[in-house]
This record gives C-alpha cells, structure tokens and sequence, in this order.
C-alpha cells in the first residue's frame, strides 16, 4: 500500500505508513500517531483515490519539471501554430511590407529566430512532441482510472487497501 499525506505529497517511500491509509483529520480532531481509528468505506475509497492522483503527479512532475511554467505556457500556441503551419506551409512566409501585418506564427516564428531551426521543422517537432506527452500521460491517467474503478467496485475497507497501485510510464 503506499500512502499520501493531505496535502497530495506523496510519502509512500515512508516506512511508517506502510499499509495504512493516509486520511483528513476533521478539524479539531486529536490524534496520536499510531491510534486506531474506524474507517467508513467512502473514507478508504475517498483516500485511496488521493493517493493515486498523488501517484500520478509524483510520476509526471520530474518530467513536466524539465520544462519551465512559463515555457510551459507557450505549449498551446506552439501546438496551433505547428498544427496551423503544417496544414499551410505558406504560412511562414514573411511578407515584404510587413506593415499592418499579422504574423500567424508569432510564437514559433520568435523561438526559431532565436534557434536558428526552420519553421516547417520546428512545427513537426512541436506536434510530435504533444504526441509523445499526451501518449505518457494518458498512459498514467487510464492506469488511475483502472485502479480508481477497482477501488471504488470494492466492498471492504480491507477490500479497498488490498487494491495494488502501481503507476507507470509509458515508453514512447
């Protein structure tokens, strides 16, 4: 069983919490570490479902982190633009007066002045590139989806601990 904190850390490398769930205190509520407390069905589903979204992000982050945020916010203009320059090649083609103009591809026009690549090239790297994230990604999410099913179908709080998780990337 691995376990994640409240705050979606994921914590399962802790030896302490091994084979436990890991679950909201109600406000107020006073624990000591290693009481036993009652566990509703809803509570163990509630927490293994946390705990394989924690799973997911701990797997996808050190990816994802390659990338900075604010690189990151570019993905989706880089991906219209690819997609929009790929369908019409003639779309890099910078106009002699540029006055009044519109560029159609500001944003990957900008990343390849800087690169040096050319624009047809880059555009197919950025399609190819959001192939390759999406196919990783929706590899993790329908491995949470399937363990999500499998807990939510069981009929025991032991039922719901006994379901293995086990997150993993897909090659691409």
């Amino acid at each position: 069983m691995k376990a994640t904190h409240g705050d979606a850390q994921y914590i399962s490398n802790v030896p302490d919490y091994a084979g436990c769930l890991v679950l909201t205190v109600p406000d107020s509520t006073e624990v000591e570490p290693g009481q036993a407390w009652s566990v509703s069905l809803a509570d163990a589903v509630t927490a293994r479902v946390a705990e394989a979204a924690a799973a997911c992000d701990a797997i996808l982050a050190p990816l994802a982190a390659r990338f900075g945020v604010y690189e990151r916010d570019t993905w989706p203009a880089q991906l219209a633009e690819a997609r929009a320059l790929l369908a019409d090649p003639t779309l890099a083609d910078v106009p002699a007066d540029t006055t009044g103009w519109v560029d159609p591809v500001p944003t990957i026009r900008t990343i390849t002045a800087v690169t040096g690549e050319e624009l047809g090239g880059f555009a197919a790297a950025v399609v190819k590139n959001n192939d390759d994230w999406l196919r990783v990604t929706a590899h993790v999410a329908g491995q949470r989806q399937a363990f999500v099913a499998q807990v939510k179908a069981a009929g025991t709080v032991a039922d719901v601990q006994a379901v293995q998780l086990n997150i993993c990337l897909h090659e691409v």
